[in-house]
């Protein structure tokens, strides 16, 4: 039997994921004044597969939480869809948007956390949870265990990730049937040296898109998404050579220019399988926030977005349950209405627009003829919808 050490002191809450949306839950649950401890299994700063594109309806809670660090990332005012015919069509945004990298996000509001009084354990795993016991003393209390210790919480939110495993819930990558979305791939790095334009690019292929998003400091996030029937017959690995990789992988004239002469600044960063779907909201009466809840599609850029608005979504959910006398059963379903509420219209929108990524060239090209007026309707169709705070009245 393991030796592990029982810390005294029940926690409000417990989160396990340290990124945008754990900590956002930890900086809400803590402005309610509860008793928070916060787990990541990596150390920061840490880089993640990610568009690091932030849309308007985020940088409110952003600023609130970190204003000097958003201060630093680069401002995006539009969009630009290319085809595979090098044809370009370019929207304004409704508000300005945000480029900033996950490294320093990610990393500033964990500092962020740690100054509001969370407690926070930074490169420890959580190993496995163990569900309330209601007919136990005292009752409705999760047990998490990592490799040193054992706390005790009244509440637990999962914020980490679309692939994670605990023991103790039954997660993503231990359940079978993950297939169909599963078979997208996800690869990032930064590059120096591309010419700067206003808006955000994403480039349409056959089988997948990438994206080059303007980040602080004058970097380019260059990411994609790709079908893995895209990459089976290749022999270049994405790791060896990513611009020349996404040449093979693309074959877009247009975007072989934007990379020529371009520098690598970063390592590759790769993620797969990726399933692109809603998952539940609520499992066990843990409550799962951000990508831990579902993966909406990156070309929509609103994952941050959705991340930060489910985890504070989430925190409110157990601070009114814990501060007003409601059971763990009603913050969970006050949290999964609220969830569903603001998100379900959003991935209906986005499985559509997913499809047609997949279709012959000749039909993304008649679809892709009225993308000023497409991109502006996809934009508004896939934010996350009413506040954060009203679903829970």
């Amino acid at each position: 039997m393991e030796n592990l050490t029982r810390i005294s002191g029940i926690l409000d809450l417990a989160i396990i994921g340290g990124g945008p949306a754990g900590t956002i839950a930890a900086l809400e649950a803590r402005r309610h004044g509860l008793r928070v401890a916060l787990w990541d299994r990596d150390r920061f700063p840490r880089d993640k597969v990610c568009g690091e594109f932030i849309s308007s309806e985020a940088l409110p809670i952003l600023q609130n939480e970190i204003p000097e660090t958003v201060a630093t990332g680069a401002e995006i005012y539009g969009a630009q869809f290319v085809t595979h015919r090098g044809v370009s069509r370019t929207f304004d945004l409704p508000r300005p948007a945000l480029g900033l990298s996950r490294r320093r996000l990610d990393h500033e509001l964990w500092e962020a956390a740690e100054v509001a009084g969370v407690e926070t354990y930074e490169g420890e795993a959580v190993r496995r949870v163990r569900a309330p016991e209601y007919g136990s003393k005292p009752a409705g209390v999760w047990e998490i265990q990592t490799a040193g210790c054992t706390r005790q919480a009244r509440s637990l939110i999962v914020a980490c990730g679309r692939w994670w495993a605990i023991e103790g819930l039954c997660s993503p990558a231990g359940r079978l049937g993950l297939s169909g979305g599963g078979d997208w791939i996800g690869a990032k790095a930064h590059f120096a040296g591309i010419p700067r334009r206003d808006p955000v690019e994403m480039y349409l292929f056959r089988g997948g898109y990438c994206g080059l998003a303007p980040v602080e400091d004058g970097a380019c996030n260059v990411c994609c998404l790709v079908h893995r029937q895209q990459i089976r017959q290749m022999d270049l690995k994405v790791h060896e050579d990513f611009a020349a990789w996404l040449k093979q992988v693309s074959r877009l004239p247009a975007l072989v220019t934007r990379l020529r002469g371009a520098v690598q600044v970063s390592p590759v960063v790769t993620t797969a399988p990726v399933h692109l779907a809603r998952r539940q909201a609520v499992q066990d009466g843990a409550l799962m926030v951000g990508d831990a809840s579902g993966f909406l599609d990156p070309f929509t850029g609103e994952g941050i977005s959705m991340a930060l608005h489910s985890g504070r979504l989430a925190a409110q959910a157990v601070a009114v349950a814990l501060l007003e006398g409601f059971d763990a059963q009603t913050a969970a379903e006050n949290y999964s209405r609220g969830l569903s509420n603001a998100v379900r219209r959003s991935y209906r929108i986005a499985a559509v627009a997913r499809g047609l990524i997949q279709c012959p060239a000749w039909m993304r090209g008649l679809v892709t003829a009225p993308l000023p007026w497409l991109g502006s309707r996809l934009v508004r169709e896939t934010r996350w919808r009413g506040n954060a705070g009203a679903e829970l009245s």
